[in-house]
């Protein structure tokens, strides 16, 4: 039994892990034994995972292949992401052999392969993913911009620019991953996040000096805020430790937890 097993329930479900490798520094634990062996360590019953490979990949959807191959012996433990680039040519049917596989939401990120949230390329494929009843998610940054190789990409995505497509796209549910949401507790964005399917993951933010999350989880409802961890390219303990310190009631922190992702991803 993990420490952490009564404090947050059996059921905890990170979302937000990955499997495979990043071409500029080495990760490790990056295969599906090591991504198990932290989700033992911590007491996470399901990690919802995403291939490393593919945000480098010129054809994306050949480490979504890897992916499945690498954890399929262990469907009781993943829940996938699937990850495309809407600008390369057979995205559809890689978005349909994904769905048939058991694919559970959408990965897409503008700024690595090359094209913008308006495009017609990326509202098509969030149009797709919607009709396929898959979320989808937009992660704002890999790495921090002080650590990144010289080679990387410089810009993060703007929340502000996925909570506009959100709006365009009202039928479609957004996940929002490694985002900083410092906004003031009655600001306008809040209020517009919460009249829309759009979830945030809160591995980036904070519970303690900023206290970030708690403003976030006042504004937005405990509902809307996933438990993830980022690993392997970040350690695990700081998401449990947020979690831990967040000031809301110990239901809330179940939902947090894993209760709301189980609704989100578990169909």
């Amino acid at each position: 039994m993990s420490k952490y097993d009564s404090i947050f329930g059996a059921d905890v479900i990170d979302a937000h892990t990955f499997i495979g490798n990043w071409a500029f520094r080495r990760l490790r634990r990056n295969d599906a034994a090591g991504l198990i062996a932290m989700m033992d360590q911590f007491g996470i019953s399901r990690s919802c995972v995403a291939s490393a490979d593919s945000i480098l990949y010129r054809d994306a959807h050949e480490g979504n292949k890897k992916l499945y191959d690498e954890t399929r012996a262990h469907p009781d433990r993943f829940l996938l992401y699937a990850t495309l680039n809407p600008a390369y040519a057979g995205w559809q049917r890689d978005l349909k052999e994904c769905v048939d596989l058991g694919f559970k939401a959408l990965r897409l990120y503008p700024i690595y392969h090359g094209y913008t949230l308006e495009s017609a390329e990326c509202l098509s494929i969030i149009d797709a993913a919607t009709e396929a009843g898959l979320p989808v998610s937009f992660q704002c940054r890999v790495e921090d911009l002080r650590q990144r190789h010289w080679m990387d990409v410089l810009d993060n995505l703007d929340p502000e620019q996925v909570l506009g497509i959100a709006e365009q796209r009202p039928e479609a549910t957004f996940i929002l991953l490694e985002s900083i949401l410092s906004w003031p507790r009655d600001s306008d964005h809040w209020k517009r996040m919460h009249a829309l399917p759009f979830y945030v993951e809160c591995s980036r933010m904070t519970s303690v000096l900023g206290k970030d999350i708690e403003t976030m989880v006042g504004a937005l409802g405990p509902e809307r805020v996933l438990l993830g961890t980022g690993f392997p390219f970040k350690t695990p303990s700081p998401a449990f430790l947020k979690l831990q310190c967040l000031d809301v009631d110990e239901l809330n922190k179940r939902s947090i937890a894993g209760g709301n992702a189980q609704k989100l991803f578990v169909r």
